[in-house]
C-alpha cells in the first residue's frame, strides 16, 4: 500500500468528520427556513417542495460521504458509532422535513393554518441551534457552547409539543372528518420534525459527556 494510502487510513480526520456533519445540519436548517418561508407565505408550493426534495438529495449523498469516510478511516475524532448515529439523525431531520413538504402537495392544502406556520418557525430554530450545537463539538473548548444550543433545542421541542397539543384539541373541535386527517397529519410531520430534532441534539449531548 502507497504510503500516502496508509497515512489516509491510519491518521485522524478531525476536520473532515466534523466538516461532513456540519454541512448535513446545515442542509438540515436550509430545508427547515425553506419550509417556514413557505408556510408563512404560501405561493409556488410544488415548486417550493422541488427546493426541499433538492436538499434531501444533498442530505442523503452527505450521509453517504459520511459512512463512506467511516468505512476508510481506522482512527476517528470521536467514536465511530456517535458519528454514524449522529450522521443518521441529522439526515432524519432533513427527510421529514422533505415528507413534510410532499404531504402539502399530496394533500392539496389549498391554506396552512397559524399553527402550522408558528411549528414551522420553531423547528426552523430549532435546526439553527442544532446546526451551531454540530459547529461547536469540533473543539473541546466549546463544548459549553454545544450544550446550551442542545439545551435550546430541547426548550423549543417543548414548546412545539405545546403547540401541537393544543391545535390537536382545537381540530377535533370540526366535523370535518377529511379537514381533520389533512390537517391532523400535516401537524404529526411537524411536530416529529421538531422531535427528530430534539434526538439529533441529544446525540450531540451524549458525544460532548463522553469526551468532556
Amino acid at each position: 500500500m502507497p504510503l500516502k494510502a496508509l497515512k489516509r487510513l491510519i491518521l485522524p480526520h478531525d476536520a473532515l468528520f466534523f466538516d461532513l456533519m456540519l454541512k448535513q445540519a446545515q442542509t438540515a436548517h436550509a430545508a427547515s427556513q425553506t419550509l417556514s418561508v413557505l408556510l408563512h407565505d404560501y405561493a409556488d408550493v410544488e415548486k417550493t417542495a422541488a427546493k426541499i426534495r433538492d436538499f434531501e438529495h444533498e442530505g442523503d449523498q452527505q450521509v453517504r460521504d459520511v459512512y463512506t469516510a467511516l468505512r476508510t478511516t481506522f482512527i476517528v475524532p470521536i467514536d465511530h458509532s456517535d458519528i454514524s448515529l449522529l450522521s443518521g439523525a441529522l439526515d432524519d431531520v432533513t427527510d421529514i422535513i422533505d415528507h413534510m413538504s410532499a404531504t402539502l402537495v399530496a394533500y392539496r392544502i389549498t391554506k396552512p393554518t397559524p399553527v402550522m406556520a408558528q411549528l414551522a418557525e420553531v423547528l426552523a430554530r430549532q435546526t439553527g441551534a442544532l446546526e451551531k450545537a454540530v459547529a461547536a463539538i469540533r473543539d473541546s473548548k466549546t463544548y459549553g457552547d454545544a450544550a446550551a444550543h442542545c439545551k435550546e433545542v430541547k426548550r423549543l421541542e417543548d414548546e412545539a409539543d405545546a403547540l401541537y397539543t393544543a391545535a390537536i384539541g382545537e381540530l377535533f373541535k370540526s366535523n370535518d372528518a377529511v379537514e381533520i386527517i389533512k390537517q391532523k397529519d400535516v401537524l404529526s410531520c411537524l411536530e416529529m420534525a421538531t422531535d427528530k430534532t430534539d434526538k439529533a441534539s441529544q446525540i450531540v449531548s451524549d458525544i460532548i459527556l463522553k469526551h468532556a
